[in-house]
């Protein structure tokens, strides 16, 4: 895999520009303890909502055991930081970090953006992303949302069309409940697998007609083998949603989910799986700035090719680019990989088209 700042930067925007813009533009509706969970649910996933700032907490708990799966005992996986919106159409700012704890391993890193600069930190130390790359990536981004606008296309859960009245069984106004600082009605329910399978479809494929920025990297449909797979191994799969109570915006969901499928080889997998994502602050000042110390992204780049984590970094001394060793990009590669972006000017195709220059 090459390890591309255009790619990393525009993974974490995109997930911060589908929360804003999921979420929209005006202040709500406000929900009781007494309101129906039709209309808490409706009132939650459509329309616009205010969110300009805040805090993201997702984290992610995996336990599979048995069967050929690759992926064995507890693993944990989070990520967390402020944002705040620069208006419509911009680039956020933000400052994000991600961790992941499991199979013997543990890898901390992070994504800053101040609007103007870009930052990744990889285990403690912090590396700045070339102005020029951050440039193209923040014209790509701005220009990719600004063409979405002209279309009027605004993107959003309802617009993806993901709709949990449609999959929600049993569905209940559990009453009042707090996520942070914020007062929240909390509403509980069992999931209906081939329905929510059947809107995840319709999002992807959504997504690639509405551009929302990263859908390219994703799976045009999942097939109908795929989706009875799915529906036979995942067992007991539960949600929390938590709506605010002024403004009926999410704040934060919580997904329970058990598996047990049989793999090829006759063996079995069985686990469980928690998603907690929560959104916290909404609206409140975030302070974003710039760490010290930053070292230049290069170094960076030859750590993980060092450590076999990716198609750019240092392939060993004596290298000239030529795919020996442990299959890095040298650093004549990478003195490349920077004249090409730099060359390719406002050019946001070329600018793309640079990285192949650090694949092994």
């Amino acid at each position: 895999m090459t390890i591309r700042p255009r790619s990393l930067l525009l993974l974490l925007a995109a997930l911060l520009a589908l929360v804003v813009a999921g979420c929209g533009g005006d202040s709500g509706s406000s929900a009781s303890s007494d309101t129906s969970v039709d209309d808490l649910l409706k009132q939650t996933f459509s329309g616009e909502k205010k969110v300009e700032s805040g805090k993201l907490d997702l984290s992610l708990k995996i336990d599979v055991q048995g069967g050929s799966s690759q992926v064995q005992g507890p693993i944990a996986l989070t990520l967390s930081g402020p944002f705040q919106t620069q208006g419509k159409g911009k680039l956020p700012k933000f400052d994000l970090d991600a961790a992941f704890e499991g199979a013997g391993q543990s890898l901390k890193a992070g994504v800053t953006s101040t609007g103007d600069k870009a930052f990744v930190n990889f285990q403690g130390t912090e590396y700045a992303v070339s102005d020029q790359v951050f440039q193209q990536f923040k014209a790509g981004y701005e220009q990719a949302q600004k063409q979405s606008a002209d279309k009027g296309n605004q993107q959003s859960l309802a617009t993806l069309g993901i709709d949990p009245r449609r999959w929600l069984t049993d569905a209940k106004n559990a009453g009042e409940a707090k996520v942070g600082d914020t007062d929240t009605i909390k509403i509980t329910g069992g999931v209906d697998v081939n329905k929510l399978l059947d809107d995840v479809n319709t999002a992807l494929e959504k997504a690639r007609n509405l551009g929302v920025q990263g859908s390219d990297s994703l799976p045009e449909k999942l097939t109908d083998k795929q989706k009875q797979q799915a529906a036979d191994a995942i067992k007991d799969l539960s949600v929390e949603i938590y709506t605010g109570k002024d403004d009926t915006t999410l704040r934060r969901m919580v997904v329970n989910m058990g598996v047990d499928a049989k793999d090829s080889g006759g063996g079995a997998t069985s686990g469980t799986l928690t998603l907690d994502f929560q959104l916290l602050d909404l609206n409140e000042d975030q302070t974003i700035e710039a760490p010290s110390g930053a070292k230049p992204f290069d170094q960076l780049l030859g750590q993980l090719g060092g450590l076999g984590l990716g198609g750019a970094g240092s392939s060993g001394s004596g290298s000239s680019g030529s795919g020996s060793g442990s299959g890095g990009a040298s650093a004549e590669d990478l003195k490349k990989y920077s004249d090409c972006v730099t060359a390719a000017g406002s050019d946001t195709a070329k600018a793309q088209k640079c990285a192949d220059l650090l694949s092994p």
